[in-house]
């Protein structure tokens, strides 16, 4: 395993895309990973006292008969257990993993629409840094970091490092995200996988999520290593990096008899 830190690499500019392009980032990692409840014939029923594995019975008649549905409490007693978490195979995976390996054969990243709410996010994201520097520890900003493993790479653009043990990831939320962040008192599903692939490939000890409403008081929830994710993380880089070999083999031979373009500057219409 070989880490390697781009500490003055700025997030956004060319090279900083040039670092991250082809491999999985801890931005888009959680959309190779799905999750979900575990499956109800995976714990027993309270209800007809089936063991796991095995069909409820249905209680109608005086011998009990194996039925196709779960009873309520037994659905509701796998509901209750950790998520299953694990290598997703969807279209939107498949998606995903398309974009990488195009920019892994290219090594160009392609320039996405910036919407409203992420320009916000990138504009007051050091207003949220430096209130949770003054009120919590200093952040300090660093480029990428990425992890080069035999059959794996993840890469992280923390939004801040904490001294030696942590990190923060900021978000910043409309106000009625803000607000339902603040009642629930937890970190939103969604930016769960992007925190604890920052701690993977960290190997800190925690990671701070900061959500940041301009106007509103600043929400700081501390999230620790989970070995589930973390093995799911692992999973699903092993995977894309099987996956983009095969694709990337595959294309080659495939255009090998193709002419050859040149690449075109979008915005000047110059050959480059």
């Amino acid at each position: 395993m070989t880490l390697h830190v781009y500490d003055d690499l700025e997030q956004r500019s060319p090279e900083w895309f040039a670092a991250r392009a082809g491999i999985v980032t801890a931005s888009v990692v959680g959309k190779l990973i799905a999750t979900g409840a575990p499956d109800a014939d995976t714990v027993g029923c309270p209800t007809c006292q089936a063991k796991a594995g095995d069909p409820c019975l249905s209680k109608a008649s005086k011998k009990p008969t194996p039925i196709k549905t779960f009873h309520h409490a037994r659905t509701a007693k796998a509901e209750s257990l950790p998520p299953v978490i694990e290598v997703a195979d969807n279209d939107t995976s498949r998606g995903v993993i398309a974009g990488l390996v195009a920019e892994r054969i290219t090594g160009d990243v392609d320039q996405t629409y910036v919407s409203d709410d992420m320009w916000r996010g990138i504009e007051h994201e050091p207003y949220a840094r430096d209130y949770y520097s003054g009120h919590y520890q200093q952040a300090v900003e660093c480029g990428f970091i990425v992890e080069r493993n035999d059959d794996w790479t993840l890469g992280v653009s923390p939004d801040g490092l904490v001294a030696d043990e942590g990190g923060v990831e900021v978000k910043c939320p409309r106000a009625k995200t803000h607000v339902r962040t603040i009642l629930a008192d937890k970190v939103p599903d969604v930016h769960v996988p992007q925190i604890q692939a920052a701690l993977l490939v960290t190997g800190r000890k925690w990671w701070d999520f900061v959500s940041f409403c301009a106007g509103q008081p600043l929400f700081v929830k501390r999230v620790y290593p989970d070995p589930a994710w973390h093995a799911a993380i692992v999973a699903a880089c092993r995977q894309y990096e099987k996956t983009a070999a095969e694709m990337v083999a595959a294309y080659t031979e495939k255009t090998k008899n193709m002419p050859a373009t040149e690449r075109i500057d979008n915005e000047l219409g110059l050959v480059f």
